[in-house]
């Protein structure tokens, strides 16, 4: 993350006015430049908020900082937080247009989505609840005339997921152009093993096994749930062995396989893309924080996105007594596994550290219910500390 942001500083000192000026780069180039700029920031302050969450108190370097050997000092999370939310707002605005045109560059949604995820976390983050805030910038990607829902929950997640409107922010990936054996790639393999014919059935040779959904996960799904999509065959449901790899059901949500079964350009390497913010989840917050007490909606809007969630997934509408927070964390489980939320959600319903549980919680089978908080945060690196002296650890590591 912090390799990300010296890149955006780099390109952010070296493409000043009076740089390209003394260059003599023409006008329509720096036109261009102009909006690349802006393009940096975004992915700075996106890569500035996953810190944040994550680590909690970072260090805040920007391009006027410059390079060289100096030791930079620890920012608390309100400082970022703050610092944050006048970035974001100064570069809405200034991003390229919202078309598939610029798929998998930023722009004003993403803009949007990073505000309300800063919003909806902002009692995690700095002790004050900023719901009527997350629902103001929700409001606008809802509104924004380009996203709408991807009918079939299934294509989001395959070779050509690049053509889904749904989709707010893409990593993106191409099996020929855009490699890497992480990403979705990784994903793949990491689900898929050597008796489920990986190839034909899902596009892709890698199959080195690992990953599996616990229990209490794949049994939140109801029958006819169109995003259960797991590998069930010759898998125990319970998990009694974390080394034997063939319990608990396989998770066969990404696949290499476009919307038409044709597979991807390559059998090695995915093209499908990883979708980090998608509309779905732009409804679900929305619910949240009208549950929450923010203002700017209602419980019946929010009912009726909810209720398109749910008739995508095959399932009946629910009426407005069922729509609760409880509903909620298990309805963003359903919609949004293996989708990188989870964590942040559970710290923000108060149930990563306690109030809930999971098999192999804290590495016993029946799990650890209750945990240390610290674990709110992960540990600032030994490598990062002994580097930079003005550091210190995060409480309890």
């Amino acid at each position: 993350m912090f390799l990300t942001i010296a890149y955006c500083n780099e390109y952010l000192r070296e493409t000043t006015p009076e740089k390209l000026e003394s260059r003599g780069i023409d006008n329509d180039t720096r036109s261009k430049v102009t909006v690349y700029r802006e393009e940096a920031r975004m992915l700075r302050a996106m890569n500035y908020y996953f810190l944040m969450d994550l680590f909690g108190n970072v260090p805040l370097i920007l391009e006027e900082d410059g390079v060289g050997a100096y030791l930079p000092e620890q920012k608390t999370r309100q400082e970022l937080f703050t610092w944050l939310e006048t970035e974001l707002r100064s570069i809405e605005g200034n991003l390229p247009a919202i078309s598939m045109t610029n798929y998998g560059r930023v722009n004003d949604a993403v803009c949007w989505m990073v505000l309300a995820k800063l919003y909806i976390n902002a009692e995690v983050y700095t002790g004050s609840a900023r719901y009527t805030d997350c629902i103001t910038y929700l409001k606008k990607i809802i509104g924004d005339g380009y996203h709408k829902l991807e009918p079939e929950y299934k294509y989001l997640f395959g070779a050509d997921n690049h053509l889904c409107e749904e989709l707010i922010y893409s990593i993106v990936y191409d099996g020929r152009y855009a490699t890497n054996w992480g990403g979705t790639t990784f994903l793949m393999g990491l689900q898929f093993m050597d008796d489920m014919a990986s190839y034909e059935n899902f596009g892709i040779t890698q199959a080195w096994s690992g990953g599996r959904a616990p229990e209490n996960f794949s049994s939140l799904f109801d029958e006819d749930d169109k995003r259960a999509l797991f590998w069930t065959e010759d898998r125990p449901q319970e998990i009694t062995d974390l080394y034997v790899a063939k319990q608990g059901y396989s998770v066969i949500k990404y696949t290499n396989k476009d919307r038409n079964g044709n597979n991807g350009s390559d059998n090695q390497f995915a093209d499908t893309d990883f979708p980090m913010y998608r509309l779905a989840d732009v409804y679900l917050m929305l619910a949240e924080a009208v549950e929450r007490g923010g203002t700017g909606s209602s419980k019946e809007e929010a009912l009726t996105y909810i209720n398109l969630l749910q008739a995508r997934a095959g399932l009946d509408p629910i009426g407005t007594s069922q729509l609760t927070l409880d509903f909620l964390l298990e309805e963003r489980a359903r919609e949004l596994y293996w989708e990188g939320h989870r964590r942040t959600d559970l710290i923000r319903f108060d149930c990563l550290t306690a109030n809930y549980n999971w098999p192999w919680k804290g590495g016993v089978q029946t799990g650890i219910r209750n945990l240390d908080d610290k674990y709110k945060l992960y540990p600032i690196p030994s490598s990062e500390l002994s580097v930079n002296t003005n550091l210190e650890q995060n409480d309890g590591y």
